[in-house]
């Protein structure tokens, strides 16, 4: 083994493997859609109606083109998982939503465990294209 070889990107890194079984995982059980059909109460702001997103980054991507209806962007953070009677073996994220200044302007609910994000926004937002 050479110097460089050391600096060389290793497909066999078992964290690699693990998180492509997870996501092939979401992909078998996740559904495609925009809102899911077992919700109710406001889509995104109750935990019982979350929004569907594809993993953790799908989370991080569809929080990113959120706007509000001013279009400015937000600051979003998470703050740990809950349950929800409707959803019993699925954890649901929530996420603090500031606009760009600061200001509280409400919690989010995400659920990471589906094919894609939806293309749907929270009622007083939208979804930057």
């Amino acid at each position: 083994m050479g110097l460089f070889d050391l600096f060389k990107k290793k497909n066999d890194d078992p964290m690699n493997d693990l998180l492509k079984a997870f996501a092939d995982g979401i992909g078998e059980s996740g559904l495609s859609v925009d809102e899911l059909p077992d919700g109710y109460g406001e889509f995104g702001f109750n935990k019982t109606n979350p929004i569907p997103t594809n993993f953790s980054f799908g989370s991080d991507e569809y929080l990113s083109k959120i706007r509000t209806i001013d279009g400015k962007s937000i600051k979003f953070s998470r703050l740990g998982s809950v349950s929800a009677e409707n959803f019993p073996d699925t954890p649901i994220d929530m996420y603090q939503i500031e606009s760009s200044t600061g200001e509280k302007l409400s919690n989010f609910y995400l659920c990471m465990y589906h094919k894609r994000n939806s293309n749907k926004a929270p009622e007083g937002f939208y979804l930057k294209k």
